[in-house]
């Protein structure tokens, strides 16, 4: 018996085994691409503090992340695994995910196979359920824009803190009747609190594991406890109301500050509404659907701005059928949820996990990672109704799954392959996406680097007839208006045009408004770029901001105001426009680099009465994440110790004309 046994074991571990190495080599071809979008605005983090090699360097890296309200750390700490500067060679980072997706493929086995034998599978089949069910999420195509794309880092270890948290949660209570027992206290805490905890500080989706506890709660595990009939204690049901009671109504409570802008009409900076945007996910949700059934080896990638909007029930009508084939799903999910139990718990699963990024919160509409966790048990039902069915033969019910698995991998191969050609992968985006204005201006940029303009020129007149309002576009027609000698006035205007239109302004706007800017005061763009004219444009948005009463661009065109007027020698008004730039509350980032700024200028003095009139008190404002960065800088010295390396420099640069100004350390609020 027990020979038996472990032969059973090292056959699972053995198939397991295979199935990951065959996910590796099939992510293989895209380990030789590049970063790509966020990946450079995050990553590039790892260089604002030196080679990140002491304790302190550490701390200031790990805190200083800005995706999200937590700066998700235990992301952020992960990709000091590859580098520890900036800038970094990508193919570390991509080995990385990949093996953190195999990692995620063993983790779900465990889930899995718990989930089976809760469903009264004997041991040998909920093997079998949990590598079919394993294999056609780890080979799924689907998951290679999660993968290969080096800052979704944060929705992998999401995931695999999430369903690691499942495994121990259901095996806890699988392994122990319902009652209060210390086994059962701390299996449920660590699994929900423990791991819960790791998730959210790797991206805020982490927060949905009690939910998700619930739903199997809800179907597999009542299902399981009504078929052996186990009845929980009293204390038990409370313990149980705590673990995940607690947190789901601190998640719901957060929606309910949130729910409030369903009745706003302001479109801000996305172009719809949080009505609209929740009436457009039931759509996009039936789409993420058919990706999953039907995978294919090129999609629009992160090219799908070419959605349009529902900006009411019938309007498209499909809005209201798609949203009408969910509720009823989730209606019989929940009405069959003891009867079919796998089946039921697949179905909210997959709701359940699109709940924070599919729903009204006002982000992009489309992101094909939104579906990593929450089709993490969509084969469940799936293998467990194949590996039951007693009509096909041996050879067909080993045959058929085998080819699925294969053609799975097949796909997922030519699609990492085109990860790992970045030209080749634009092109395609472009040739798949004709209707994505974002698709056409990345392939320009390649376009652009290899020397062929016309085709550049092309595809930017493309992305303008797409989207007219899109502000990257516009701008690449001013500087190629510049780099090929044409008067750069008319797209300017309409650049300027459309940043007035806007009813708000955030972060993105702003760095595209720094980009603009910089082109021009770098001194690139003939016609544009005397100081008047850049006053002039900075007059012009500064009038559309007051006009149209919108915060967060003011301070970052007063900075500027003050690059151009320190670059004709008007140091006074310069100062006087950096001290507006910096407001009631400077950020002690800014105040030292506008100090070396004037410095390396020329004008010490200026610069050494600026540092020394300016706070540099480190307010705790912003999310979470700001909080503690400015209580670690404020405790440790950080900023005080830069203003006293800073001071004494310029100091010798009196005594010694020539001695270079250093810089400090990049503040993400200030244009370089």
């Amino acid at each position: 018996m027990k020979s038996s046994m472990l032969v059973c074991r090292l056959q699972t571990w053995l198939a397991m085994l295979v199935l990951l190495v065959v996910a590796w080599l099939v992510y293989r071809p895209g380990l030789s691409g590049d970063f790509i979008f966020d990946d450079l605005t995050n990553l590039a983090v790892l260089g604002f503090y030196g080679t990140i090699d002491n304790l302190q360097a550490f701390w200031l890296y790990v805190l200083s992340g800005f995706a999200g309200p937590t700066g998700r750390p235990v992301a952020m700490a992960s990709f000091l695994i590859d580098a520890r500067n900036w800038p970094a060679d990508p193919e570390p980072f991509k080995h990385t995910n990949v093996l953190i997706h195999l990692a995620i493929g063993v983790v779900l086995f465990g889930l899995l196979n718990r989930l089976a034998r809760a469903l009264d599978a004997d041991a040998r089949t909920a093997v079998l359920v949990a590598l079919l069910a394993m294999a056609l999420w780890l080979l799924h195509p689907l998951w290679v824009s999660t993968t290969l794309y080096v800052v979704q880092r944060m929705a992998q270890l999401a995931t695999l803190f999430v369903l690691a948290g499942l495994w121990l949660y259901v095996r806890t209570r699988l392994a122990h009747p319902p009652e209060v027992q210390p086994a059962t206290v701390l299996g449920m805490a660590g699994g929900i609190g423990g791991f819960g905890l790791l998730a959210v500080l790797s991206k805020e989706n982490g927060a949905l594991l009690p939910l998700l506890a619930l739903v199997l709660e809800g179907t597999i595990l009542a299902a399981h406890a009504r078929r052996h009939s186990l009845q929980p204690t009293r204390g038990f049901i409370w313990w149980r109301r705590i673990v995940l009671g607690v947190p789901i109504a601190l998640l719901l409570a957060y929606l309910a500050t949130r729910a409030g802008a369903l009745l706003s009409d302001d479109p801000g900076t996305r172009g719809f509404t949080a009505l609209e945007r929740l009436l457009t996910q039931g759509r996009i949700l039936w789409d993420y659907v058919g990706h999953l059934a039907l995978p294919r080896p090129v999609t629009g990638g992160v090219f799908q701005d070419h959605i349009t909007v529902s900006t009411g029930l019938f309007s498209p009508w499909t809005t209201a059928l798609a949203w009408a084939a969910w509720i009823a799903l989730a209606a019989l999910a929940i009405v069959w949820r003891l009867r079919f139990p796998a089946l039921a718990a697949a179905i909210l699963f997959f709701l359940a996990a699109h709940l924070l990024e599919s729903s009204f919160i006002q982000l992009e509409l489309y992101f094909e990672h939104r579906n990593h966790l929450a089709a993490a048990l969509l084969g469940l039902p799936l293998a467990l109704a194949w590996l039951r069915w007693k009509r096909p033969d041996a050879l067909t019910r080993t045959l058929v799954p085998l080819l699925v698995v294969a053609a799975l991998a097949l796909v997922t191969t030519l699609r990492a392959d085109l990860w790992g050609q970045p030209f080749e992968q634009a092109r395609a985006w472009a040739e798949v996406r004709d209707d994505s204005a974002r698709a056409q201006h990345y392939l320009a940029d390649f376009w652009r680097e290899t020397g062929h303009y016309e085709e550049e020129e092309r595809l930017i007149r493309r992305a303008i007839e797409l989207d007219p309002h899109g502000i990257p576009w516009r701008i690449r027609a001013v500087g190629m208006a510049c780099e090929r000698g044409r008067d750069p006035h008319e797209p300017l205007e309409a650049t300027l045009e459309v940043l007035g239109s806007m009813s708000a302004v955030r972060s993105v706007q702003r760095s595209h408004v720094d980009s603009l800017l910089e082109y021009l005061h770098g001194g690139q763009c003939p016609g544009l770029d005397e100081p008047e004219e850049m006053l002039a444009i900075i007059d012009r948005l500064e009038a559309d901001d007051r006009a149209r009463n919108r915060p967060g661009l003011g301070s970052s065109l007063e900075l500027w105001r003050g690059h151009v007027l320190l670059g004709k020698g008007e140091v006074e008004p310069a100062v006087a426009a950096y001290r507006r730039s910096l407001g009631e509350e400077p950020r002690p980032g800014r105040v030292l680099a506008v100090t070396a700024r004037i410095a390396s200028a020329g004008h010490l003095e200026d610069a050494l009465t600026f540092l020394e009139t300016t706070s540099l008190e480190t307010r705790e404002r912003g999310t979470f994440i700001d909080g503690l960065r400015a209580r670690y800088t404020q405790r440790t010295g950080y900023y005080e110790r830069e203003r006293e390396h800073l001071r004494s420099t310029i100091h010798e640069d009196l005594l010694d004309p020539g001695h270079p100004i250093p810089t400090p350390a990049p503040d993400r609020d200030t244009p370089e």
